[in-house]
C-alpha cells in the first residue's frame, strides 16, 4: 500500500506536458476565434469597398447628368471594386422617370412629362444603381452567423 501512495504522490508532484496539454487544448478554440475575427474583418472591408464603388458610381451619375449612360456606371461600380480586389456585379437601371413618395422614399415608375399620382409633382429623371458581392468565408459556419451576400443601393436625380 506504501509503495502505491508514493507513486501517487510523485504523479502529482510532476508537471512536465502541462504546458503541452493545456496548449493542445486551447489552441483550437484560439485558431476558431482568430479565422472567424478574420473573416469578421474582411466581410466590413469588402462592405466599405462595395460602399465606396457605389457611391463614387453616383457621384458619375451626378455629373454626367441627364446624359449619363446605364452601361458606363456600371462600369464605375465593377471598376473602383476591382481595384480593391473585389469581383462585383452592379445592375443599373434607367435613366428612368420616376415618382418618389412615402417616408422611407419608395420610386415608383411613371411616364415623362405627366404628374405623379400620390404628389402632384411631375416626375424626375433617376438612376438607381445597385452593387452586389458574395463574400466566401475562411471559417465555413459564419455564414451561419451573418449574411455574406453585400448588397449596396443609390438611386440619383440626373437633370
Amino acid at each position: 500500500m506504501g509503495r502505491i501512495s508514493s507513486l501517487w504522490q510523485s504523479f502529482r508532484r510532476r508537471r512536465a506536458g502541462t504546458a503541452a496539454l493545456e496548449f493542445a487544448i486551447c489552441a483550437p478554440i484560439m485558431f476558431g476565434m482568430l479565422a472567424v475575427m478574420v473573416d469578421i474583418g474582411n466581410l466590413l472591408r469588402a462592405r466599405m469597398t462595395l460602399s465606396a464603388a457605389v457611391a463614387s458610381a453616383a457621384e458619375y451619375a451626378t455629373l454626367a447628368g441627364a446624359s449619363v449612360v446605364g452601361t458606363n456606371v456600371g462600369t464605375v461600380v465593377t471598376s473602383v471594386a476591382s481595384t480593391a480586389g473585389l469581383a462585383v456585379s452592379a445592375s443599373v437601371s434607367g435613366p428612368a422617370c420616376y415618382c418618389p413618395s412615402g417616408s422611407p422614399v419608395t420610386f415608383s415608375t411613371a411616364t415623362c412629362g405627366t404628374t405623379c399620382a400620390l404628389n402632384s409633382l411631375a416626375p424626375n429623371s433617376y438612376v438607381v444603381i445597385t452593387g452586389t458581392y458574395t463574400y466566401t468565408p475562411i471559417a465555413p459556419h459564419l455564414s451561419k452567423i451573418v449574411s455574406t451576400t453585400l448588397t449596396e443601393q443609390a438611386t440619383v436625380a440626373v437633370r
